[in-house]
């Protein structure tokens, strides 16, 4: 196994991060991608073991600590165990979660998904991918699925130099499958749409809304994918909803979960830019007793955070225009690059500029699933404001 040498520096790996940067090896050994190496201090401390990579900019994401032996498929075996049995106990109500969060479960690279009788595997980095049959045979053995899919058409695995091909791993193909999620039904396509079929980390959220949403309410959830906010708020409390995204599979998707649930004379679909819509309904005044902003992330990088912040800050400047005081909005960004406080100042500026009165009742993130590695913190992406709007 190589070893690689850290530059002296006060590097994150040496306060329990699992990633070393390229910017901070001496020198990058000859190792094959997705080989193991060691990782050691300019002085000679080892740090840790992990998965190689000279063509990723993390060249080194760490799998263990200390210079003990390495047996890397017995410690995936492990982690994947522990990962289900911590979670069994917080999810037994539920049929959809994340079940393996990569960093933050140890399995760096590798998140699952399980949605009823299937599986949905995600792998990322060129290390993980070699031990990809350990996790599949620890799967199967723990929760008997009827199928495992890989969801591997992601840009990142072409970087990692990982070919992106959407594949049956495992058994059989269920899709679509149906879900339950605050009494409200929902099926969800395993092979096609955002992620790995469903946002499953705004589950606690989608059911918290319930509670500032009067009865008979109006609702709108712009960027709503396949409508889980808006049909629980139809279901609950007897709202009425329109939701819009631009993704015309999604929107169709959500209108067959409203005829699922008997709510199509409650919730309307429509297929257009959520911009474009915020903007012209805003221009009318306000109209709606709730609104919902869930977009996909704005930036992936540092250097698009300003542009981003423009984006959040007209989106939500629109909304607020549109809810009646007395009204709450509820608005999320899911890009890590922009910070908590970015967020709430870039609601405090929209709502100035809309000449509103508003107030943070919550501050919420993603569900216990997508738990949060504290030397990680990309692994804290989700921040999401319930906001009361007054005059």
């Amino acid at each position: 196994m190589d070893t690689l040498t850290l530059t002296r520096g006060p590097h994150r790996a040496l306060a329990g991060s699992p990633w070393v940067y390229r910017t901070e090896l001496e020198a990058l050994p000859a190792a094959a991608p997705g080989s193991l190496v060691r990782v050691k201090t300019w002085d000679g401390r080892i740090v840790g073991w992990g998965f190689y990579n000279p063509a990723s900019m993390i060249a080194v994401r760490l799998l263990g600590r200390g210079d003990g032996l390495v047996d890397a498929a017995s410690v995936v075996r492990q982690r994947v165990r522990d990962a289900w049995a911590w979670r069994q106990p917080l999810m037994g109500h539920r049929d959809a979660f994340r079940m393996i969060f990569s960093e933050a479960d140890g399995l760096p690279g590798l998140v699952v998904d399980r949605y009823g009788p299937m599986l949905v595997v995600e792998v990322t980095s060129l290390g993980m991918d070699a031990y990809l049959d350990v996790v599949v045979e620890t799967l199967v053995e723990l929760v008997h699925p009827e199928g495992i899919w890989e969801h591997g058409d992601l840009p990142v695995r072409a970087r990692e130099g990982l070919p992106r091909v959407n594949r049956l791993l495992w058994g059989r193909l269920v899709t679509p499958v149906e879900l339950t999620e605050h009494a409200v039904r929902l099926l969800v396509d395993v092979t096609g749409g955002q992620k790995t079929g469903h946002f499953l980390d705004q589950y606690e959220n989608r059911g918290r809304v319930v509670a500032y949403a009067p009865e008979g309410s109006r609702v709108f959830d712009a960027f709503c994918h396949t409508g889980a906010f808006g049909l629980i708020l139809a279901k609950q409390r007897g709202a009425e909803v329109v939701g819009i995204d631009i993704d015309p599979q999604a929107v169709r998707q959500a209108s067959d979960n409203a005829r699922l649930n008997g709510l199509e004379g409650r919730a309307v679909f429509r297929e257009e830019n959520a911009f474009d819509w915020l903007r012209r309904e805003s221009d009318a005044g306000a109209q709606y007793d709730v609104g919902i902003l869930d977009p996909p992330a704005f930036t992936k990088s540092k250097d698009s955070v300003p542009q981003a912040l423009k984006g959040y800050k007209e989106i939500n400047l629109r909304a607020l225009k549109l809810i009646r005081p007395g009204g709450y909005l509820i608005t999320s960004s899911c890009s890590y690059h922009v910070s908590e406080a970015d967020f709430i100042q870039v609601v405090q500026s929209a709502a100035y500029d809309a000449r509103r009165f508003v107030r943070i009742v919550e501050i919420r993130g993603q569900g216990p699933d997508h738990p949060v590695l504290p030397a990680l913190p990309e692994s804290r992406y989700l921040k999401c404001l319930i906001v009361a709007v007054g005059q």
